[in-house]
């Protein structure tokens, strides 16, 4: 609660404005604008927090590349932006902006194409678009995803929770999914890939098929609630090398049980689960 103090010469006398309801004079909590309306409080986090919108594009041989975040996007909506950049320099490519939010980095062996990461909870002095800056004058490829009542106080510093990579193979196994909500990233390199299917587990999202270069280099997103330890594979209409990024969107549990479909350990209906 704001409180609005006034010194009348001898000591601080509250005149903190009031508003009269019709019956009663109450302190009106501070309200704040969160991109689409004034709100008194932070949304209440969920367990699994969902998808909103997402962008995607691709940049020539630049040493800056740049993408919009999806409109309508609201304060402390967390934004998961992704960049794929060819023939990097050694130097790690840098988010610009918004300022301040750390990026992590993973290179594929055989062809050095780079995936950077980076997480960040939106406001609006934050900005409408993520800048990176790519040396090298390589080709880049960009992707923004927006997920809506994420747990800001559970977000760490390294949002990637693992990277397996593939060589030479037509299906990318996913990793187990845990606890909340998890994107998957995955960074597939090839000379003639034109189509992918994502198991019936998870939920594609943001997609990137194309030729940058000397390489067909494609990013594909899906996610899925947590709980499934082994979601199943991407299929892929071609062989690939390939990286499969997890990134957990941290959600918070209000103690209730929920019931995830195909989660053989936590949600088994007539042990843990009953429908009334």
């Amino acid at each position: 609660m704001n409180r609005l103090l006034v010194c009348d010469g001898q000591q601080w006398a509250d005149q903190t404005p009031l508003t009269y309801d019709g019956q009663e004079w109450y302190r009106a909590a501070p309200l704040y604008w969160d991109g689409a309306a004034w709100m008194a409080a932070a949304p209440v986090p969920r367990r699994f927090p969902g998808f909103i919108a997402g962008t995607s594009g691709t940049a020539g041989a630049a040493d800056v590349a740049s993408l919009p975040v999806p409109a309508g996007v609201r304060t402390n909506d967390l934004v998961v932006s992704l960049c794929v950049q060819q023939s990097a320099d050694a130097d790690e490519p840098q988010l610009l902006a918004p300022a301040g939010v750390l990026s992590t980095r993973y290179t594929l062996r055989g062809s050095g194409i780079g995936l950077h990461t980076a997480v960040w909870p939106w406001d609006p002095h934050r900005g409408t678009r993520a800048t990176w800056a790519a040396p090298g004058g390589g080709h880049t490829a960009l992707a923004n995803l927006v997920y809506r009542h994420a747990s800001i106080e559970d977000l760490t510093l390294t949002p990637v929770d693992g990277v397996t990579e593939h060589s030479a193979v037509t299906e990318v196994p996913l990793p187990a999914s845990e606890n909340h909500t998890v994107l998957y990233a995955v960074l597939a390199v090839s000379s003639s890939l034109t189509g992918a299917v994502w198991p019936q587990e998870v939920t594609g999202r943001v997609q990137l098929l194309g030729e940058f270069g000397e390489h067909h280099i494609s990013l594909m997103t899906a996610d899925t609630p947590g709980g499934l330890p082994a979601p199943g594979a991407l299929r892929l209409d071609a062989t690939v090398d390939a990286a499969c990024a997890v990134i957990t969107i941290p959600g918070h549990t209000d103690g209730l049980p929920t019931w995830v479909l195909g989660d053989p350990d936590s949600s088994v209906l007539g042990e843990t689960t009953y429908l009334g």
